[in-house]
């Protein structure tokens, strides 16, 4: 995509770092970002073994098992140059306000910029790098490394082989440390942040998940970016092993209704609904997921498109079998009745609606295995406008126990069967 910005991550797991971490920085960079091009975040995981499209993040695999900052190595390597340049970007740093201000900051993108060490004058570091393209200082890096880690740490190896065009400092004084030398400036911190600050820089301990006693730390942390109010209702009648997953998946700033009873599906979805607040509303399996971007890519899709309720990718999870995840990609992006009656491609775990829609109808509570099926059709019937998230919205869970499995498959057909009648 045109003037797209790519920022780049680094996860080796371990040392106090795990995917929640890529999380939190992605959630914020997507967050606080304000140009309508959203910027592409990539993250290269020693646990991937393939490249991978999230939607609100792509994960490539990290190829070495270096430890500590040499992972980063790979940054500088020649299969990275497809991706520059870009901003590298350390996990343990929190983005206060949009990145947007550092990339403004490049007002030569052949550059090298790294950070000049918070403790060492003119010492380079790592933890924050605009990496440039068809660089020869870049090149240079990955030609005078032997494949060989000498050392603790690969900030010192770059001090040796390569000169910054300019530190990160000289451009900007809004780049802070977590942990300056000064005990008064320290004081302050631990206080609450220098207006205009752009990023902290943890580096080491403590991590920031660590530093919740710290109110701007914890309210950090806390932080949602959903601007509309959204209603996820899951409605079940036992619990299954992940109801816990289930509601910890759902997002603060949403309200989660929680509706468990001994009627069927569509009865505890409906006996709610005069509960729900949201602008927009979706329900929620309890042994499914929603993933990180769901909730903001599916309002995304419903205001940009105009539409009233959309559906998108999922990705299906085996629980018993040991079959790899698939990611579930449906054959046609706004279907029609037609389409709905020679084939249910909508997958349910990813819809979301208008409020309006629920205002004009309810789930069919005589309906045990076609529910979602049957409610799709009335509302297209009705003339409502179907969108798509071509983006993974859910994660859906395969097991013994789904309604699919347990349900005999004539009782099931006989239903279908009865639903499509109804809008042949």
């Amino acid at each position: 995509m045109e003037n797209r910005r790519t920022i780049v991550l680094v996860l080796k797991n371990g040392k106090g770092f795990s995917f929640s971490d890529v999380q939190l920085i992605a959630k914020h960079i997507h967050g606080k970002w304000e140009s309508d091009i959203r910027p592409r975040i990539i993250c290269l995981w020693d646990q991937a073994s393939e490249k991978y499209d999230l939607g609100w993040i792509e994960i490539l695999p990290l190829r070495n098992k270096f430890p500590g900052t040499w992972t980063r190595i790979e940054l500088y390597s020649p299969a990275m140059e497809e991706y520059r340049p870009f901003l590298y970007v350390d996990l343990d740093t929190a983005i206060i306000e949009s990145l947007e201000r550092i990339f403004e900051l490049v007002t030569d993108p052949a550059m090298f910029i790294p950070l000049e060490d918070f403790y060492q004058k003119d010492k380079l570091a790592t933890g924050l790098a605009w990496i440039p393209a068809n660089s020869k200082k870049i090149s240079s890096i990955w030609k005078a490394w032997k494949g060989e880690v000498r050392g603790s740490r690969m900030d010192k190896y770059l001090r040796k082989v390569v000169e910054p065009d300019m530190f990160w400092q000289n451009l900007t004084s809004k780049i802070i440390s977590f942990k300056p030398k000064d005990a008064g400036t320290r004081a302050k911190l631990l206080e609450q942040l220098p207006k205009n600050t752009i990023m902290v820089c943890f580096h080491g301990k403590p991590r920031i998940p660590e530093a919740i006693n710290i109110k701007w730390v914890d309210d950090y942390i806390k932080q949602e970016f959903i601007k509309a109010k959204v209603t996820v209702i899951i409605p079940y009648n036992r619990d299954r092993g992940w109801l816990k997953e289930a509601v910890e998946s759902v997002p603060e700033g949403v309200q989660l209704l929680i509706s468990q009873g001994e009627g069927n599906w569509p009865e505890n979805f409906n006996k709610v609904l005069d509960q729900a607040t949201g602008d927009y509303i979706k329900w929620l399996h309890e042994d499914d997921m929603l993933t990180p971007n769901s909730i903001a890519d599916s309002i995304e899709a419903i205001e940009s498109q105009g539409v009233d309720f959309i559906h998108g990718e999922a990705v299906e999870i085996y629980m018993n079998s040991g079959r790899p995840t698939k990611r579930y990609k449906p054959a046609i992006e706004k279907p029609t009745v037609a389409d709905l009656l020679k084939r249910n491609i909508i997958h349910s775990a990813t819809l979301m609606y208008k409020r309006e829609v629920f205002e004009k109808f309810k789930m069919d509570e005589t309906l045990n295995t076609a529910e979602e099926f049957e409610f799709n059709l009335r509302c297209l019937k009705a003339g409502m406008k179907i969108g798509y998230c071509a983006k993974p919205l859910a994660f859906y869970r395969r097991h013994k126990e789904q309604k699919v499995r347990v349900v005999p498959v004539s009782e099931k057909n006989k239903e279908r069967e009865m639903v499509k009648s109804n809008y042949k």
